[in-house]
């Protein structure tokens, strides 16, 4: 009896709780007031998604500065991936644009190419993680 009780709960903890998730996972963001590279305010709407999978970070929005609002539409590739419970880390391999991206000029979203990441997750709800990034970005991150 005791055996069969250990069981169901280690058989839970393996199969129900994911220290990391399993499918891409959007950080949707509304109003999120930031500082760019060159310390200028700037407001960002969109969506930030993890593909842990395939080793990539897709970002989508609108960039809006004194200058106007502009279309930011990038993807991060990330190499030397870790997983260890419920922390990532990577290193940026390259940062692609979009021809329809139009910040060229302001420098880096979210790294730069050789810079590295730190993800720490913890799952509030299953398909729903609470994700800290650098110790400095925190965010919630809902699989889809």
């Amino acid at each position: 009896m005791a055996l069969t009780l250990a069981g169901y709960f280690i058989s839970v903890k393996l199969f129900l709780n994911n220290a990391l998730p399993n499918v891409p996972c959007s950080m949707e963001i509304t109003h999120g007031e930031f500082i760019n590279d060159q310390y200028n305010h700037y407001q960002f709407n969109g969506s930030i998604t993890l593909w842990l999978k395939s080793n990539m970070i897709t970002i989508f929005g609108v960039y809006d500065t004194r200058d106007g609002k502009k279309q930011l539409n990038r993807s991060l590739m990330l190499e030397r991936v870790s997983k260890q419970a419920n922390v990532l880390t990577a290193y940026v391999k390259a940062a692609n644009i979009a021809p329809g991206d139009e910040l060229h000029d302001i420098g880096n979203f979210f790294a730069a190419k050789d810079q590295s990441l730190t993800f720490h997750f913890h799952e509030i709800k299953r398909g729903e993680y609470l994700v800290m990034i650098n110790n400095n970005w925190v965010s919630l991150c809902k699989e889809h």
